[in-house]
């Protein structure tokens, strides 16, 4: 008698419909039910949708570590070039990056653009995820995290523009 178990097909390769266990998506929006059969003839393969939804998790990942890491890279470079700039601080010998009030002025409102530009860019794309009835989880995750990263930029910059000059 041969085993049932071996004859079940691998779950990787099982059409989503018949999946009943895997993630399924509850929470995305529910497509309009069909009204004739030419509507439900074009309705989309449910393979298909899997994969645009393992697609959009992967999308909001990428988008999240790309964010991230141009956040840091910009601030980064744009000190650099500061301080190359020179400044009164700079030439008096101390050892720092910005080198004058304004450029540190300048610099913690410009290092604001690249979070604040991916917070709401996530929010965007999120929607657009929801509308066109695909995974929005992911992007809701990420939306927290890069909200989280607008406020530290945020709070970072308001304490270094208030800080007294010298």
């Amino acid at each position: 008698m041969a085993n049932i178990y071996s004859m079940t097909p691998k779950r990787n390769r099982e059409h989503p419909e018949n999946d009943l266990t895997s993630d399924a998506d509850y929470a995305n929006l529910r497509r309009p039910e069909p009204h004739s059969f030419d509507e439900l003839a074009d309705q989309p393969d449910p393979l298909q949708i899997a994969e645009a939804n393992r697609r959009s998790t992967r999308q909001a990942i990428a988008f999240m570590v790309i964010s991230l890491v141009a956040s840091a890279v910009f601030a980064f470079v744009l000190a650099l070039i500061m301080r190359l700039m020179g400044g009164p601080l700079c030439e008096s010998g101390e050892a720092t990056w910005l080198c004058s009030p304004t450029q540190r002025t300048i610099w913690g409102l410009l290092t604001l653009i690249i979070p604040l530009s991916a917070m709401i860019g996530d929010a965007v794309i999120m929607v657009i995820k929801l509308r066109r009835y695909l995974r929005w989880r992911a992007w809701m995750g990420i939306f927290w995290i890069l909200a989280f990263n607008f406020m530290i930029w945020t709070i970072n910059n308001i304490q270094l523009i208030l800080t007294p000059g010298s």
